[in-house]
Protein backbone atom coordinates (compact mmCIF):
# COMPACT_ATOMS: atom_id res chain seq x y z
CA UNK A 1 0.00 0.00 0.00
CA UNK A 2 2.81 2.40 0.87
CA UNK A 3 4.51 1.64 -2.44
CA UNK A 4 1.26 2.40 -4.30
CA UNK A 5 0.92 5.73 -2.49
CA UNK A 6 4.52 6.66 -3.30
CA UNK A 7 4.09 5.74 -6.95
CA UNK A 8 0.83 7.72 -7.10
CA UNK A 9 2.62 10.73 -5.64
CA UNK A 10 5.34 10.40 -8.28
CA UNK A 11 2.76 10.30 -11.08
CA UNK A 12 0.89 13.26 -9.59
CA UNK A 13 4.10 15.29 -9.35
CA UNK A 14 5.07 14.42 -12.93
CA UNK A 15 1.59 15.33 -14.15
CA UNK A 16 1.73 18.64 -12.30
CA UNK A 17 5.02 19.55 -13.96
CA UNK A 18 3.71 18.62 -17.41
CA UNK A 19 0.60 20.77 -16.88
CA UNK A 20 2.71 23.60 -15.50
CA UNK A 21 4.86 23.64 -18.63
CA UNK A 22 1.90 23.12 -21.00
CA UNK A 23 0.03 26.12 -19.59
CA UNK A 24 2.93 28.56 -20.01
CA UNK A 25 2.15 31.63 -22.11
CA UNK A 26 3.94 30.54 -25.35
CA UNK A 27 1.90 27.33 -25.53
CA UNK A 28 -1.30 29.23 -24.73
CA UNK A 29 -0.58 31.62 -27.61
CA UNK A 30 0.08 28.74 -30.00
CA UNK A 31 -3.18 27.11 -28.91
CA UNK A 32 -5.10 30.35 -29.49
CA UNK A 33 -3.57 30.80 -32.97
CA UNK A 34 -4.18 27.19 -34.09
CA UNK A 35 -7.09 25.91 -31.97
CA UNK A 36 -7.67 22.85 -34.17
CA UNK A 37 -4.13 21.61 -33.66
CA UNK A 38 -4.34 22.36 -29.94
CA UNK A 39 -7.54 20.33 -29.61
CA UNK A 40 -5.96 17.43 -31.50
CA UNK A 41 -2.82 17.48 -29.30
CA UNK A 42 -4.88 17.65 -26.09
CA UNK A 43 -7.15 14.83 -27.31
CA UNK A 44 -4.16 12.62 -28.11
CA UNK A 45 -2.67 13.46 -24.72
CA UNK A 46 -5.86 12.51 -22.92
CA UNK A 47 -6.10 9.23 -24.85
CA UNK A 48 -2.43 8.43 -24.15
CA UNK A 49 -2.84 9.28 -20.46
CA UNK A 50 -5.94 7.07 -20.28
CA UNK A 51 -4.13 4.15 -21.86
CA UNK A 52 -1.19 4.71 -19.51
CA UNK A 53 -3.43 4.76 -16.42
CA UNK A 54 -5.23 1.62 -17.57
CA UNK A 55 -1.92 -0.20 -18.05
CA UNK A 56 -0.60 0.99 -14.69
CA UNK A 57 -3.75 -0.17 -12.88
CA UNK A 58 -3.93 -3.50 -14.73
CA UNK A 59 -0.26 -4.45 -14.53
CA UNK A 60 1.59 -3.45 -11.35
CA UNK A 61 4.95 -4.24 -12.97
CA UNK A 62 4.28 -1.58 -15.61
CA UNK A 63 3.41 0.85 -12.79
CA UNK A 64 6.70 0.13 -11.03
CA UNK A 65 8.78 0.73 -14.15
CA UNK A 66 6.74 3.82 -15.08
CA UNK A 67 7.31 5.29 -11.63
CA UNK A 68 11.04 4.59 -11.82
CA UNK A 69 11.15 6.18 -15.29
CA UNK A 70 9.25 9.25 -14.08
CA UNK A 71 11.62 9.69 -11.15
CA UNK A 72 14.62 9.31 -13.44
CA UNK A 73 13.31 11.89 -15.94
CA UNK A 74 12.40 14.42 -13.23
CA UNK A 75 15.79 13.96 -11.60
CA UNK A 76 17.54 14.46 -14.94
CA UNK A 77 15.48 17.58 -15.64
CA UNK A 78 16.28 18.99 -12.19
CA UNK A 79 19.99 18.15 -12.57
CA UNK A 80 20.17 19.78 -15.99
CA UNK A 81 18.29 22.88 -14.81
CA UNK A 82 20.84 23.64 -12.07
CA UNK A 83 22.79 26.85 -12.87
CA UNK A 84 26.03 25.00 -12.08
CA UNK A 85 25.31 22.18 -14.54
CA UNK A 86 28.30 21.78 -16.84
CA UNK A 87 30.71 23.67 -14.57
CA UNK A 88 33.26 20.82 -14.76
CA UNK A 89 33.23 21.20 -18.54
CA UNK A 90 33.68 24.97 -18.08
CA UNK A 91 30.26 25.77 -19.45
CA UNK A 92 28.85 29.17 -18.45
CA UNK A 93 26.44 29.31 -15.49
CA UNK A 94 22.68 29.45 -16.02
CA UNK A 95 19.73 27.08 -16.23
CA UNK A 96 18.99 24.80 -19.19
CA UNK A 97 15.55 24.02 -17.77
CA UNK A 98 12.51 24.08 -20.03
CA UNK A 99 10.67 26.33 -17.58
CA UNK A 100 13.35 29.00 -17.84
CA UNK A 101 13.33 28.58 -21.59
CA UNK A 102 9.63 29.45 -21.72
CA UNK A 103 10.01 32.27 -19.19
CA UNK A 104 12.51 33.91 -21.52
CA UNK A 105 9.83 34.34 -24.17
CA UNK A 106 7.35 36.14 -21.95
CA UNK A 107 9.58 38.05 -19.50
CA UNK A 108 10.85 41.40 -20.76
CA UNK A 109 13.69 41.47 -18.23
CA UNK A 110 14.70 37.80 -18.40
CA UNK A 111 18.14 38.31 -19.99
CA UNK A 112 19.00 41.29 -17.82
CA UNK A 113 17.99 39.31 -14.73
CA UNK A 114 20.09 36.33 -15.81
CA UNK A 115 23.09 38.58 -16.47
CA UNK A 116 22.68 40.12 -13.01
CA UNK A 117 22.53 36.66 -11.44
CA UNK A 118 25.24 34.87 -13.42
CA UNK A 119 27.39 37.50 -15.15
CA UNK A 120 27.45 38.79 -18.73
CA UNK A 121 28.04 35.31 -20.23
CA UNK A 122 25.45 32.69 -19.26
CA UNK A 123 23.60 29.72 -20.67
CA UNK A 124 19.93 28.91 -21.13
CA UNK A 125 17.95 26.75 -23.52
CA UNK A 126 15.42 27.32 -26.27
CA UNK A 127 12.98 24.44 -26.21
CA UNK A 128 15.80 22.18 -25.02
CA UNK A 129 18.56 23.47 -27.33
CA UNK A 130 21.45 25.00 -25.36
CA UNK A 131 22.18 28.69 -25.96
CA UNK A 132 25.02 30.84 -24.67
CA UNK A 133 23.96 34.45 -24.15
CA UNK A 134 26.22 37.48 -24.04
CA UNK A 135 25.24 40.87 -22.60
CA UNK A 136 27.59 43.77 -23.33
CA UNK A 137 28.56 44.88 -26.82
CA UNK A 138 32.30 45.09 -26.14
CA UNK A 139 32.39 41.41 -25.16
CA UNK A 140 30.01 40.48 -27.95
CA UNK A 141 32.06 42.19 -30.66
CA UNK A 142 35.24 40.56 -29.40
CA UNK A 143 33.60 37.14 -29.40
CA UNK A 144 32.18 37.60 -32.91
CA UNK A 145 35.30 39.05 -34.47
CA UNK A 146 37.82 36.69 -32.87
CA UNK A 147 35.78 33.61 -33.75
CA UNK A 148 34.24 34.55 -37.11
CA UNK A 149 35.34 31.27 -38.71
CA UNK A 150 33.78 29.23 -35.90
CA UNK A 151 30.35 30.86 -36.14
CA UNK A 152 27.71 30.41 -38.83
CA UNK A 153 24.23 31.78 -39.37
CA UNK A 154 21.40 30.38 -37.28
CA UNK A 155 19.26 29.76 -40.34
CA UNK A 156 15.51 29.64 -40.82
CA UNK A 157 13.94 27.19 -43.33
CA UNK A 158 13.39 29.72 -46.14
CA UNK A 159 17.16 30.06 -46.41
CA UNK A 160 17.21 26.79 -48.37
CA UNK A 161 15.39 28.37 -51.32
CA UNK A 162 18.52 30.28 -52.37
CA UNK A 163 21.61 28.60 -53.88
CA UNK A 164 24.01 30.25 -51.42
CA UNK A 165 21.44 31.16 -48.80
CA UNK A 166 20.40 34.65 -47.75
CA UNK A 167 22.99 37.30 -46.97
CA UNK A 168 22.42 37.11 -43.24
CA UNK A 169 22.80 33.31 -43.17
CA UNK A 170 25.23 32.37 -45.94
CA UNK A 171 28.67 30.91 -45.21
CA UNK A 172 31.28 33.50 -44.30
CA UNK A 173 33.28 32.88 -47.49
CA UNK A 174 30.15 33.40 -49.62
CA UNK A 175 29.16 36.44 -47.58
CA UNK A 176 32.55 38.04 -48.15
CA UNK A 177 32.07 37.48 -51.88
CA UNK A 178 28.46 38.66 -52.15
CA UNK A 179 28.08 41.33 -49.48
CA UNK A 180 30.30 44.05 -51.04
CA UNK A 181 27.96 44.40 -54.03
CA UNK A 182 24.90 44.82 -51.81
CA UNK A 183 26.74 47.02 -49.31
CA UNK A 184 27.87 49.35 -52.09
CA UNK A 185 24.34 49.42 -53.51
CA UNK A 186 22.70 50.50 -50.30
CA UNK A 187 25.45 53.00 -49.52
CA UNK A 188 24.80 54.55 -52.96
CA UNK A 189 21.03 54.94 -52.62
CA UNK A 190 20.07 58.51 -53.47
CA UNK A 191 17.43 58.76 -50.77
CA UNK A 192 17.13 62.51 -51.12
CA UNK A 193 16.02 62.15 -54.76
CA UNK A 194 12.71 60.59 -53.71
CA UNK A 195 12.32 62.32 -50.37
CA UNK A 196 9.39 64.53 -51.32
CA UNK A 197 7.57 61.61 -52.90
CA UNK A 198 8.10 59.52 -49.76
CA UNK A 199 6.89 62.36 -47.57
CA UNK A 200 3.84 62.82 -49.78
CA UNK A 201 3.07 59.08 -49.58
CA UNK A 202 3.41 59.26 -45.79
CA UNK A 203 0.93 62.15 -45.62
CA UNK A 204 -1.50 60.26 -47.87
CA UNK A 205 -1.30 57.33 -45.46
CA UNK A 206 -1.80 59.54 -42.40
CA UNK A 207 -4.75 61.34 -44.04
CA UNK A 208 -6.28 57.92 -44.63
CA UNK A 209 -5.91 57.15 -40.93
CA UNK A 210 -7.55 60.52 -40.11
CA UNK A 211 -10.51 59.72 -42.35
CA UNK A 212 -11.00 56.10 -41.34
CA UNK A 213 -10.35 56.57 -37.62
CA UNK A 214 -13.14 59.19 -37.52
CA UNK A 215 -15.74 56.80 -38.92
CA UNK A 216 -16.34 55.10 -35.58
CA UNK A 217 -15.75 55.75 -31.90
CA UNK A 218 -13.13 53.07 -31.48
CA UNK A 219 -10.43 54.31 -33.86
CA UNK A 220 -8.14 52.10 -35.97
CA UNK A 221 -4.95 50.12 -35.51
CA UNK A 222 -2.02 52.06 -36.92
CA UNK A 223 0.36 49.23 -37.79
CA UNK A 224 -1.49 48.10 -40.93
CA UNK A 225 -1.43 51.64 -42.32
CA UNK A 226 2.28 52.04 -41.52
CA UNK A 227 2.99 48.79 -43.38
CA UNK A 228 1.08 50.03 -46.44
CA UNK A 229 3.08 53.27 -46.59
CA UNK A 230 6.37 51.43 -46.22
CA UNK A 231 5.43 49.04 -49.02
CA UNK A 232 4.89 52.03 -51.34
CA UNK A 233 8.06 53.83 -50.23
CA UNK A 234 10.30 50.79 -50.37
CA UNK A 235 8.91 49.76 -53.76
CA UNK A 236 10.07 53.14 -55.07
CA UNK A 237 13.44 53.03 -53.30
CA UNK A 238 14.22 49.44 -54.30
CA UNK A 239 12.59 49.13 -57.72
CA UNK A 240 11.65 52.65 -58.84
CA UNK A 241 7.91 51.85 -58.82
CA UNK A 242 5.42 54.69 -58.44
CA UNK A 243 2.58 54.34 -55.88
CA UNK A 244 -0.07 53.71 -58.55
CA UNK A 245 1.99 51.07 -60.38
CA UNK A 246 0.00 47.79 -60.30
CA UNK A 247 3.22 45.89 -59.65
CA UNK A 248 3.24 47.27 -56.10
CA UNK A 249 0.11 45.19 -55.52
CA UNK A 250 1.90 42.17 -57.04
CA UNK A 251 4.68 42.58 -54.51
CA UNK A 252 2.16 42.83 -51.70
CA UNK A 253 0.56 39.59 -52.90
CA UNK A 254 3.97 37.89 -52.93
CA UNK A 255 4.38 38.89 -49.27
CA UNK A 256 1.46 36.67 -48.32
CA UNK A 257 3.33 33.66 -49.70
CA UNK A 258 6.55 34.47 -47.84
CA UNK A 259 5.74 32.87 -44.51
CA UNK A 260 9.17 33.07 -42.93
CA UNK A 261 8.11 31.49 -39.65
CA UNK A 262 6.74 28.39 -41.32
CA UNK A 263 8.77 25.31 -42.12
CA UNK A 264 5.99 23.24 -43.61
CA UNK A 265 5.78 20.72 -46.35
CA UNK A 266 5.35 20.87 -50.08
CA UNK A 267 2.58 23.49 -50.06
CA UNK A 268 4.68 25.95 -48.06
CA UNK A 269 7.71 25.33 -50.30
CA UNK A 270 5.62 25.72 -53.44
CA UNK A 271 4.11 29.03 -52.35
CA UNK A 272 7.49 30.37 -51.29
CA UNK A 273 9.02 29.38 -54.62
CA UNK A 274 6.13 30.97 -56.51
CA UNK A 275 6.65 34.24 -54.66
CA UNK A 276 10.38 34.33 -55.39
CA UNK A 277 9.85 33.48 -59.06
CA UNK A 278 7.08 36.06 -59.51
CA UNK A 279 9.09 38.89 -58.00
CA UNK A 280 12.21 37.98 -59.99
CA UNK A 281 10.04 38.17 -63.12
CA UNK A 282 8.73 41.53 -61.96
CA UNK A 283 12.26 42.87 -61.48
CA UNK A 284 13.21 41.69 -64.98
CA UNK A 285 10.16 43.48 -66.37
CA UNK A 286 11.13 46.72 -64.61
CA UNK A 287 14.72 46.37 -65.81
CA UNK A 288 13.57 45.79 -69.42
CA UNK A 289 11.42 48.92 -69.33
CA UNK A 290 14.35 50.82 -67.87
CA UNK A 291 16.53 49.68 -70.76
CA UNK A 292 13.99 51.06 -73.25
CA UNK A 293 13.43 54.26 -71.26
CA UNK A 294 16.30 55.06 -68.88
CA UNK A 295 14.17 57.52 -66.93
CA UNK A 296 11.70 54.77 -66.04
CA UNK A 297 13.82 53.11 -63.37
CA UNK A 298 14.10 55.94 -60.86
CA UNK A 299 17.60 57.36 -60.52
CA UNK A 300 19.33 55.94 -57.48
CA UNK A 301 16.90 53.03 -56.95
CA UNK A 302 18.52 49.90 -55.61
CA UNK A 303 17.64 47.90 -58.72
CA UNK A 304 19.19 50.44 -61.05
CA UNK A 305 22.35 50.85 -58.96
CA UNK A 306 22.92 47.12 -58.56
CA UNK A 307 22.30 46.41 -62.27
CA UNK A 308 24.84 49.05 -63.21
CA UNK A 309 27.37 47.19 -61.04
CA UNK A 310 26.27 43.71 -62.18
CA UNK A 311 24.15 43.68 -65.38
CA UNK A 312 23.72 39.89 -65.10
CA UNK A 313 22.33 40.05 -61.55
CA UNK A 314 18.78 39.04 -62.48
CA UNK A 315 20.13 35.88 -64.13
CA UNK A 316 21.82 34.87 -60.89
CA UNK A 317 19.17 33.23 -58.63
CA UNK A 318 21.22 33.84 -55.50
CA UNK A 319 21.68 37.58 -56.08
CA UNK A 320 18.24 38.27 -57.55
CA UNK A 321 16.45 36.49 -54.71
CA UNK A 322 18.65 38.11 -52.11
CA UNK A 323 17.72 41.55 -53.41
CA UNK A 324 14.04 40.79 -52.96
CA UNK A 325 14.53 39.16 -49.56
CA UNK A 326 16.43 42.25 -48.38
CA UNK A 327 13.38 44.22 -49.51
CA UNK A 328 11.00 41.87 -47.69
CA UNK A 329 13.01 41.79 -44.47
CA UNK A 330 13.46 45.58 -44.58
CA UNK A 331 9.71 46.01 -44.84
CA UNK A 332 9.07 43.83 -41.80
CA UNK A 333 11.79 45.44 -39.70
CA UNK A 334 10.80 48.99 -40.64
CA UNK A 335 7.13 48.30 -39.94
CA UNK A 336 8.16 47.20 -36.47
CA UNK A 337 10.32 50.31 -36.03
CA UNK A 338 7.57 52.70 -37.13
CA UNK A 339 5.08 50.94 -34.84
CA UNK A 340 7.48 51.52 -31.93
CA UNK A 341 8.08 55.14 -32.97
CA UNK A 342 4.36 55.77 -32.78
CA UNK A 343 4.11 53.99 -29.41
CA UNK A 344 7.01 55.86 -27.79
CA UNK A 345 5.89 59.23 -29.14
CA UNK A 346 2.44 58.49 -27.71
CA UNK A 347 3.91 57.61 -24.31
CA UNK A 348 6.27 60.63 -24.34
CA UNK A 349 4.20 63.53 -25.74
CA UNK A 350 6.85 66.11 -24.84
CA UNK A 351 8.84 64.84 -27.81
CA UNK A 352 5.91 65.53 -30.11
CA UNK A 353 6.19 69.17 -29.01
CA UNK A 354 9.98 69.17 -29.47
CA UNK A 355 9.56 67.87 -33.00
CA UNK A 356 6.97 70.53 -33.85
CA UNK A 357 9.29 73.24 -32.57
CA UNK A 358 12.30 71.93 -34.50
CA UNK A 359 10.60 71.48 -37.89
CA UNK A 360 11.71 69.29 -40.80
CA UNK A 361 15.22 68.22 -41.75
CA UNK A 362 15.83 67.32 -45.39
CA UNK A 363 18.32 65.07 -47.12
CA UNK A 364 19.88 61.71 -46.44
CA UNK A 365 21.32 60.98 -42.97
CA UNK A 366 24.62 62.84 -42.69
CA UNK A 367 26.24 60.38 -40.28
CA UNK A 368 25.65 57.18 -38.35
CA UNK A 369 24.17 59.22 -35.48
CA UNK A 370 22.53 62.39 -36.88
CA UNK A 371 21.74 65.08 -34.32
CA UNK A 372 18.42 66.50 -35.58
CA UNK A 373 15.39 65.89 -33.34
CA UNK A 374 13.64 63.41 -35.63
CA UNK A 375 16.76 61.29 -36.06
CA UNK A 376 17.47 61.36 -32.33
CA UNK A 377 13.97 60.04 -31.69
CA UNK A 378 14.67 57.20 -34.15
CA UNK A 379 18.04 56.42 -32.57
CA UNK A 380 16.57 56.31 -29.08
CA UNK A 381 13.71 54.09 -30.26
CA UNK A 382 16.26 51.70 -31.79
CA UNK A 383 18.16 51.70 -28.51
CA UNK A 384 15.09 50.77 -26.50
CA UNK A 385 13.14 48.56 -28.91
CA UNK A 386 13.22 46.57 -32.17
CA UNK A 387 17.02 45.97 -32.13
CA UNK A 388 16.83 43.02 -29.76
CA UNK A 389 19.31 40.27 -30.60
CA UNK A 390 21.75 38.61 -32.99
CA UNK A 391 21.94 34.84 -33.42
CA UNK A 392 24.78 32.63 -34.58
CA UNK A 393 25.40 28.89 -34.43
CA UNK A 394 28.67 27.61 -32.99
CA UNK A 395 30.20 25.41 -35.71
CA UNK A 396 33.43 24.66 -33.82
CA UNK A 397 34.16 24.74 -30.07
CA UNK A 398 35.11 28.18 -28.74
CA UNK A 399 36.89 29.26 -25.59
CA UNK A 400 35.77 32.70 -24.42
CA UNK A 401 36.20 34.44 -21.06
CA UNK A 402 37.42 31.15 -19.54
CA UNK A 403 34.25 29.40 -20.68
CA UNK A 404 34.00 26.51 -23.13
CA UNK A 405 31.25 27.07 -25.70
CA UNK A 406 30.41 23.70 -27.28
CA UNK A 407 29.88 22.99 -30.95
CA UNK A 408 26.21 22.97 -31.97
CA UNK A 409 25.05 25.47 -29.36
CA UNK A 410 23.36 28.69 -30.38
CA UNK A 411 24.89 32.06 -29.56
CA UNK A 412 22.56 34.93 -28.68
CA UNK A 413 23.99 38.46 -28.55
CA UNK A 414 21.59 40.36 -26.28
CA UNK A 415 21.59 43.72 -28.08
CA UNK A 416 18.61 45.29 -26.36
CA UNK A 417 19.95 44.40 -22.92
CA UNK A 418 23.40 45.71 -23.90
CA UNK A 419 21.77 49.04 -24.77
CA UNK A 420 20.57 49.30 -21.18
CA UNK A 421 23.94 49.40 -19.46
CA UNK A 422 23.63 52.28 -16.96
CA UNK A 423 27.35 53.11 -17.21
CA UNK A 424 26.81 53.94 -20.87
CA UNK A 425 23.18 55.11 -20.84
CA UNK A 426 22.26 56.74 -17.50
CA UNK A 427 18.66 56.02 -16.49
CA UNK A 428 18.45 53.49 -19.36
CA UNK A 429 14.69 52.83 -19.04
CA UNK A 430 13.92 56.48 -19.77
CA UNK A 431 13.10 57.56 -23.31
CA UNK A 432 15.62 60.37 -23.81
CA UNK A 433 16.64 61.20 -27.40
CA UNK A 434 18.85 63.98 -26.06
CA UNK A 435 21.41 61.40 -24.98
CA UNK A 436 22.42 61.33 -28.67
CA UNK A 437 22.94 65.08 -28.61
CA UNK A 438 25.33 64.98 -25.68
CA UNK A 439 27.80 62.51 -27.20
CA UNK A 440 28.52 60.00 -29.96
CA UNK A 441 28.51 56.35 -28.97
CA UNK A 442 31.00 53.81 -30.30
CA UNK A 443 29.95 50.47 -31.74
CA UNK A 444 30.95 48.75 -28.51
CA UNK A 445 28.34 50.90 -26.74
CA UNK A 446 25.52 51.32 -29.26
CA UNK A 447 25.04 49.04 -32.23
CA UNK A 448 21.43 48.57 -33.40
CA UNK A 449 22.45 47.43 -36.89
CA UNK A 450 24.77 44.54 -36.04
CA UNK A 451 28.06 43.91 -34.29
CA UNK A 452 30.30 42.31 -36.95
CA UNK A 453 30.85 42.19 -40.70
CA UNK A 454 27.39 40.70 -41.21
CA UNK A 455 25.82 43.93 -39.95
CA UNK A 456 22.61 45.33 -41.42
CA UNK A 457 23.13 47.30 -44.63
CA UNK A 458 19.94 49.32 -44.21
CA UNK A 459 21.02 51.72 -41.47
CA UNK A 460 20.72 54.82 -43.69
CA UNK A 461 17.35 53.65 -44.96
CA UNK A 462 16.00 53.05 -41.44
CA UNK A 463 17.18 56.45 -40.21
CA UNK A 464 15.80 58.19 -43.30
CA UNK A 465 12.32 56.66 -43.36
CA UNK A 466 12.07 56.73 -39.57
CA UNK A 467 12.81 60.46 -39.55
CA UNK A 468 10.34 61.11 -42.39
CA UNK A 469 7.60 59.35 -40.42
CA UNK A 470 8.35 61.17 -37.16
CA UNK A 471 8.44 64.59 -38.82
CA UNK A 472 5.31 64.16 -40.94
CA UNK A 473 3.35 62.66 -38.04
CA UNK A 474 4.25 65.28 -35.45
CA UNK A 475 4.19 68.33 -37.73
CA UNK A 476 0.89 67.56 -39.39
CA UNK A 477 -1.20 65.59 -36.91
CA UNK A 478 -2.27 64.97 -33.33
CA UNK A 479 -3.77 61.78 -31.99
CA UNK A 480 -5.56 60.05 -29.18
CA UNK A 481 -5.17 56.40 -28.25
CA UNK A 482 -8.64 55.11 -27.46
CA UNK A 483 -7.61 51.60 -26.46
CA UNK A 484 -4.36 49.87 -25.61
CA UNK A 485 -3.06 46.66 -24.15
CA UNK A 486 0.13 45.04 -22.85
CA UNK A 487 3.16 44.62 -25.08
CA UNK A 488 3.12 41.42 -27.12
CA UNK A 489 5.48 38.82 -28.45
CA UNK A 490 5.15 35.67 -30.51
CA UNK A 491 5.75 32.22 -29.07
CA UNK A 492 9.35 31.79 -30.27
CA UNK A 493 12.61 33.20 -28.92
CA UNK A 494 13.41 34.82 -32.28
CA UNK A 495 10.20 36.86 -32.27
CA UNK A 496 10.33 40.56 -31.45
CA UNK A 497 8.36 42.41 -28.82
CA UNK A 498 5.77 44.76 -30.33
CA UNK A 499 3.05 47.18 -29.23
CA UNK A 500 -0.32 45.68 -28.47
CA UNK A 501 -2.50 44.55 -31.37
CA UNK A 502 -5.44 45.82 -29.31
CA UNK A 503 -4.22 49.41 -29.63
CA UNK A 504 -6.61 51.79 -31.42
CA UNK A 505 -6.03 55.42 -32.32
CA UNK A 506 -7.96 58.42 -33.61
CA UNK A 507 -5.79 60.73 -35.70
CA UNK A 508 -6.62 64.38 -36.41
CA UNK A 509 -5.06 66.77 -38.88
CA UNK A 510 -3.43 70.00 -37.64
CA UNK A 511 -3.95 71.61 -41.04
CA UNK A 512 -6.11 74.70 -41.02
Amino acid sequence: MILLLLESAVFALAGFHILYIATKAPFRRDAAEVPGLAIAVVSLGVVAAGIGIWMIVRWPTVRHFAAIGAVALMTLAWWRARPSYGARSKWPPGSLGIGKSLDAINDRTFYLDQAAAHGPVFKMSQFGRPVVCVVGLANARRLLNENADSLIGATLPYNRRLPKGTLRYMALSDHREEAPLFRKTFASLELHAGEQANRAACRVMLDTVVRESAQGNGGVRGREYFASWLLVSLSRIFFGLLPDDPRVAEIEHAFSNLQFDRSGGSRWQRRLEEALVSVTTLMRDVAAEGARSPDYVAAGSALRVILEADPALLDDPSRARNLFLVFRISHGDLTGLVDWLFKLLTDNPEWQSSMRTAGRTTGSPSSAQPSDVGSRIVLETLRMEQSEFLYRRIARPITFSDYALPEGWLLRICVQESHREPNVFPNPQRFDPNRFLARTFGKSEYSPFGADERGCMGARLALFLGRVFVEELCLGYEWQVTRDGPLERGSRHRHHWRPSAASRVILRSLKV
